[in-house]
């Protein structure tokens, strides 16, 4: 073998050396960074478990820590199995349903747990139960991809788990800063649509009694200059969203609306002021769809205008106790609709629904 093939052989040696050092090198430090995330995932999850512990034990009087714990655990490890979607049809009903009886449930295990819990505690301890699996789950299903990750050895399989992290993250936060806000009963960015339905129904049916024509959500009927307006909003101050399009369905068996505002917080990009507001055509409404599904049909039915009013939030500060930006940007949305209202001809029936957990809203 002269000198320049063993040279080439040397140097093929060491690229081959070089190359899996350096993958093993990337392996090692992704694991390092997704670990440390974990680290922060399961941490913020242990401590909703125990901040769940020490509100169930404030209303139960149960001082058995394991049972307690096990309690907890029960209420945590249980998840709503949705339904068969092979078949669309019906399938709206069957979600709500489903949920319905998630949350019906959920609230009856509660007070079973926790007897000394007013009705507003038990809907803010549900509240905390869902931010808990929340938590739970997103840890438990991260680690389950890391584990394999890992295991395998694959260096994208973490690279893109990594590269997921920092957006997870947010999430994590946002959930986190929830928790403060259901134990002191304050509004969170998500109630700026419950709060606007709130403050027309303080300044325009002052002494009024509302109606509850469906579970925990209620009815105002005003007048705003000739003009008849209904708001709708979950019942607070307790940490609901109410039944909105069941009680949508109420006012339609009664009146002919002529126009359906909606008002909800709205995710905004980063560079956006929260706060700020926006203006759209169709129903402000998160979540699964079911609620949003039902009250686009009604309108849809009845031919029923729909105008939205979106409040910009991040989503941390969604879950967060509202800040002064989001509280100003409510004022800005009740002047909003009420400009809207007087815009319509005399004699005009309005719908106004606040969309949002009305924590903190009486």
């Amino acid at each position: 073998m002269d000198g320049d093939t063993y040279n080439l052989i040397l140097w093929l040696i060491i690229l081959t050396f070089f190359s899996f050092f350096t993958q093993e090198m990337q392996i090692l430090r992704a694991i390092s960074e997704v670990e440390n995330y974990l680290l922060v995932f399961r941490s913020a999850r242990d401590k909703s478990l125990s901040f769940l512990a020490s509100q169930l034990k404030r209303y139960s009087g149960i001082h058995d820590d394991r049972l307690l714990e096990n309690k907890v655990n029960e209420l945590v490890e249980t998840y709503v199995i949705l339904p068969v979607d092979i078949d669309p049809y019906g399938i709206v009903k069957k979600i709500k349903h489903i949920l319905r009886t998630s949350e019906r449930g959920l609230e009856e295990r509660i007070a079973q747990i926790a007897p000394k819990a007013t009705r507003v505690d038990v809907q803010n301890l549900s509240n905390i139960v869902e931010l808990a699996r929340a938590l739970n789950i997103i840890y438990k299903v991260l680690n389950h991809y890391y584990l394999i990750a890992r295991k395998f050895r694959s260096l994208w399989l973490l690279m893109q788990l990594s590269a997921q992290m920092p957006f997870v993250m947010e999430e994590v936060k946002a959930i986190e800063g929830a928790l403060e806000a259901f134990r002191h009963n304050v509004p969170i960015g998500d109630s700026a649509g419950p709060l606007v339905a709130s403050y027309l129904a303080r300044k325009y049916a002052a002494g009024q009694t509302f109606l509850e024509p469906v579970d925990n959500t209620i009815v105002y009927s005003l007048n705003l200059e000739e003009r008849k307006v209904y708001v709708i909003k979950a019942k607070g101050p307790g940490g609901s969203v109410g039944r909105v399009d069941e009680a949508l369905q109420w006012v339609l068996e009664r009146e002919r609306p002529t126009h359906i505002v909606t008002i909800d917080a709205a995710l905004r990009y980063e560079g956006e002021e929260s706060g700020t507001l926006a203006y759209g055509y169709g129903v402000a409404m998160g979540g699964i769809g079911a609620e949003r599904f039902t009250i686009e049909e009604l309108a849809t039915k009845n031919n029923i205008p729909l105008y939205a009013v979106l409040i910009k939030v991040s989503e941390a500060e969604a879950l967060s106790v509202m800040t002064e930006d989001i509280y100003r940007g409510v004022k800005r949305a009740v002047d909003v609709v009420e400009n809207f209202v007087k815009s319509q001809p005399p004699g005009s029936v309005i719908v106004v629904i606040g969309v949002g957990n009305t924590v903190g809203v009486p």
